[in-house]
């Protein structure tokens, strides 16, 4: 039989197995040897500064996002619908009185 299964492991996980449909590639890489200790792995991501380069990556930063997001409670949403809203006034304040120059 074909598996199309890889070995996952992490310093904040328990080495596991996992189906390449559940993974993604990134660009950040390290090099190590085959099936290393967990104390090598730590070390060697830590070398390598994986965790700043996730942190600044576009979808690092996404997912920073998405807990702020969902953390929020209910006023703060409400604060958050505010400054949308105030935010798009002043836009269409300022796009109106773009207009009106071209226009003169």
């Amino acid at each position: 039989m074909f598996c199309l299964l890889a070995l996952v492991d992490a310093p904040d996980m328990v080495r596991c197995q996992m189906n390449f449909k559940r993974l993604s590639l990134t660009d950040i890489k390290i090099d190590i040897k085959r099936i290393p200790k967990k104390a090598t792995l730590i070390k060697a991501m830590e070398e390598a500064d994986v965790k700043t380069k996730w942190e600044n990556s576009s979808w690092g930063k996404k997912l920073v996002v998405q807990k702020r997001r969902a953390s929020l409670n209910d006023f703060d949403r409400f604060k958050v619908m505010l400054a949308k809203i105030k935010r798009g006034g002043a836009i269409r304040q300022e796009l109106a009185k773009l207009k009106k120059e071209v226009a003169a």
